[in-house]
């Protein structure tokens, strides 16, 4: 899924851990779910093939209505200061419930990690999973994957969970194209097959992506690929590939394994670059990313122009004025779908409609 909060999706890595920590401190209830058979694993990883698919064109449209209370949610998780995780969640569920994949998403994150309130959290979180699965998210399937991985409320199965991040991938997410790329690291003969995951992930944004891309593409001396790939990570708000370029506009000799890429040097490329790693670094919490990269610094032959030191997505971020739900759009969002709209969890069953 695109446009995920505090990196939107929080990516794979910071996921895992914070699930991992909170299932050391809490015990989840167990929901017994459905999931592939072992011929279905088996197929998922020896059928080393791969045609690149963008998430984008297996999502449905947004409700608008709904859309405005993600986004406020969104602006609230993002903003400095102290937050109120539950208020937050209330705008997410509510949108959720709409049919909203990217208010899912970031509910789950908000309630698998304990940092929202529910009355059963691992089952909120499973059945928002098992929902969006049957609308065809391929996010989804990549939430339910870390799910089964971890045994967070399902049935622990590792070799089910593949299955669930090859589905993902194939259906066009990023994060799980991405997450098979460094599984099949490990496989021989699988560099092209990893490549072309990671080239897929990396043109729907996915920076990690674009930086391994580019690693691989230097080390068998593919180094105009592995410039552009670099390009292609910063701009998604890759601070360690913005690190990586200025190094090698230092211009190190062809012994230098780790940073050549046949680049004469170039100070004040290395000077720009040091920058966009310095911002990137500070604002990666905030999923800081430079659209104007090539504005700042194009890559070579392209002459460098004058900048001011300033970037589009923080001059964007620190104007921007977010759209506050009304009150009356909170409740006929809330009454369409049975929900409390002070919490949005649904309301207790009355004796009349049960």
């Amino acid at each position: 899924m695109q446009e995920k909060s505090i990196n939107n999706r929080v990516g794979a890595s910071k996921l895992l851990l914070a699930l991992s920590s909170f299932l050391m401190i809490m015990a989840c209830s167990k929901k017994e779910e459905h999931v592939p058979d072992a011929a279905s694993v088996d197929f998922a990883y020896s059928r080393l093939e791969f045609k690149c698919a963008y998430e984008r064109d297996a999502l449905p449209g947004l409700n608008q209505d709904a859309d405005i209370l993600y986004r406020y949610g969104l602006y609230l998780e993002k903003r400095k200061g102290q937050k109120d995780y539950d208020e937050i969640a209330r705008y997410y569920r509510i949108a959720a419930a709409h049919d909203h994949y990217k208010a899912a998403t970031n509910l789950q994150f908000l309630l698998s990690t304990g940092q929202a309130r529910s009355p059963d959290a691992s089952k909120e979180v499973i059945d928002l999973a098992e929902y969006y699965i049957a609308q065809g998210i391929p996010g989804a399937y990549y939430d339910m994957a870390h799910y089964l991985e971890l045994g967070y409320g399902v049935k622990q199965d590792v070799a089910a969970s593949k299955a669930y991040f090859r589905r993902a991938a194939d259906l066009g997410n990023s994060d799980a194209q991405y997450y098979i790329g460094r599984l099949l690291t490990y496989v021989p003969n699988t560099a092209d097959i990893m490549q072309a995951m990671y080239k897929c992930a990396m043109e729907q944004g996915n920076r990690l992506a674009g930086r391994n891309y580019s690693s691989y593409s230097k080390v068998v001396g593919l180094y105009q690929e592995a410039l552009h790939g670099y390009q292609t990570a910063i701009r998604n708000g890759d601070a360690n590939s913005a690190s990586r370029l200025a190094s090698a506009f230092e211009g190190p000799p062809a012994s230098d394994r780790l940073y050549y890429l046949a680049l004469l040097q170039d100070d004040e490329r290395v000077d720009r670059y040091n920058k966009i790693s310095d911002f990137l670094t500070r604002h990666e919490h905030l999923g800081a990313k430079v659209p104007d990269l090539d504005d700042i610094v194009p890559l070579p032959p392209a002459t460098l122009l004058e900048w001011d030191g300033t970037f589009q997505w923080k001059r964007e971020r620190d104007s921007a004025v977010p759209i506050i739900p009304s009150a009356e759009l909170i409740e006929k969002l809330s009454a369409e779908k049975g929900l409390d709209p002070a919490t949005g969890l649904p309301l207790p069953k009355t004796a009349g409609n049960l």
